[in-house]
């Protein structure tokens, strides 16, 4: 299993701070908040979200976690690579999609969920092998989720607002 670090880039994207965030560009662009933080990312589909990935973590592990995938197939370009807290690269979608067909090839068996529209695949769902960490903007508090989006869920910061407050700006 290869893992993220193994696979990522450390080229073709750039990053800005959000007031000069653009709506869409034609590469990857990981959009700051004031302390350096990734808050989005910004590709030719649009905004999404800031989704870090372990940079030891495997990639086919990303077959347990079909919102991931999914974000992907919206458009999501990248997942953000980080090593104690610090960006260290992008995972982005192609190679993705790429190790997760090598790791199905691999096994045999369906290891994943929704690749793109016209993929079923079957096989037993596997528990989550991993947490979405979302940094809150509203206290910085970070958030384990296993699922995107978090609009509901209560900020583990224990200030009152919602960690899906964050998202909104």
């Amino acid at each position: 299993m290869r893992t993220a670090a193994e696979l990522m880039t450390t080229t073709g994207y750039r990053t800005e701070r959000i007031r000069q965030a653009p709506a869409d560009a034609p590469d990857t662009v990981v959009v700051l908040d004031e302390a350096g933080h990734p808050r989005w990312v910004v590709g030719p589909s649009g905004r999404g979200p800031a989704v870090e990935i372990g940079a030891d973590a495997p990639v086919s592990g990303l077959s347990a976690l079909p919102c991931v995938l999914e974000l992907i197939n919206d458009g999501l370009p990248a997942l953000l690579v980080v090593d104690e807290g610090r960006l260290i690269g992008l995972l982005d979608a192609a190679r993705i999609r790429s190790e997760l067909l090598r790791a199905l090839e691999a096994d045999g068996d369906a290891i994943g969920t929704v690749l793109d529209g016209d993929w079923e695949l079957y096989g037993a769902f596997a528990a989550p092998v991993g947490l979405i960490r979302v940094r809150c903007q509203v206290c910085g508090t970070i958030a384990e989720v296993e699922e995107f989006p978090i609009s509901e869920t209560p900020c583990p910061g224990d200030q009152g607002h919602l960690l899906g407050d964050t998202l909104t700006g």
